[in-house]
């Protein structure tokens, strides 16, 4: 062989375990900058799912812990035979419509949690997915079948319901509040909202007939609020009994 030919071999060997070193660099920071581009993506998710939850977190409580607390005292202090059998005409109409509309507005809560989550991959975080999961119990114990008609609120219902509820706040959509809710009852109710006032009176003379469905969803209320406030802050330990 030529010697006068190998340096110029050396160097082209070289030349060629150098290209091939910079193109396997570019290919690791390539595979480096799309993991990272993934990880950004999901913690841009979790963030999403986590802002949600916690912007949420306390008008959703509120309105489980109103329920449950409402519940409650329908059973356990026989509010509805009290103040619709023996009150007044002022006492009569709060007990039935401040009823109805702890009712809907927790409907309210739900429904704008779920168009602000549907989009969102719950898997990305567990807390965000242990809260739908706890919502999810309470929307089917309003639907099922197992307990009768009485107070039967089927999933859509639900949803068309809480949809009449929300309105466009200084601060974005949430619930309307009692006195809007009491002039929307005035001049143009919904349908579905009157069929569950029927309901919600006769609660006075047929309570027995609802006991399994309110016991069951006053449980899975208080289950959310725990969740909701598990340091109870918000919400007194002492008002969180489950019947």
């Amino acid at each position: 062989m030529n010697t006068t030919l190998i340096p110029g071999m050396i160097s082209s060997v070289v030349a060629i375990i150098a290209a091939a070193i910079a193109v396997w660099g570019q290919l690791r920071v390539k595979r480096v900058e799309a993991q990272l581009d993934l990880q950004k993506a999901e913690a841009g998710r979790r963030a999403e799912a986590e802002q949600t939850a916690r912007r949420f977190r306390e008008p959703l409580g509120r309105a489980a812990y109103e329920l449950q607390s409402r519940i409650f005292n329908i059973i356990q202090g026989s509010f509805l035979r009290v103040y619709l059998e023996r009150g007044d005409d002022r006492t009569r109409s709060y007990a039935l419509n401040h009823t109805l509309f702890v009712i809907t507005q927790y409907f309210a809560w739900t429904e704008l949690i779920r168009r602000e989550i549907q989009f969102i991959d719950l898997g990305a975080d567990e807390e965000t997915r242990r809260l739908a999961e706890l919502q999810h119990k309470i929307y089917a114990n309003w639907q099922t079948d197992k307990y009768g008609p009485l107070l039967r609120v089927f999933g859509g219902e639900q949803h068309a319901i809480g949809e009449r509820m929300i309105w466009e706040g200084p601060r974005g959509p949430q619930c309307m509040g009692y006195a809007a809710f009491l002039d929307y009852l005035q001049c143009d109710p919904d349908p579905l909202i009157c069929a569950l006032k029927e309901d919600v009176e006769s609660l006075g003379t047929r309570l027995e007939e609802a006991l399994p469905r309110l016991i069951e969803l006053q449980h899975a209320l208080i289950d959310l609020v725990v969740f909701l406030d598990p340091e109870a802050i918000r919400f007194p330990k002492k008002n969180r009994v489950k019947i």
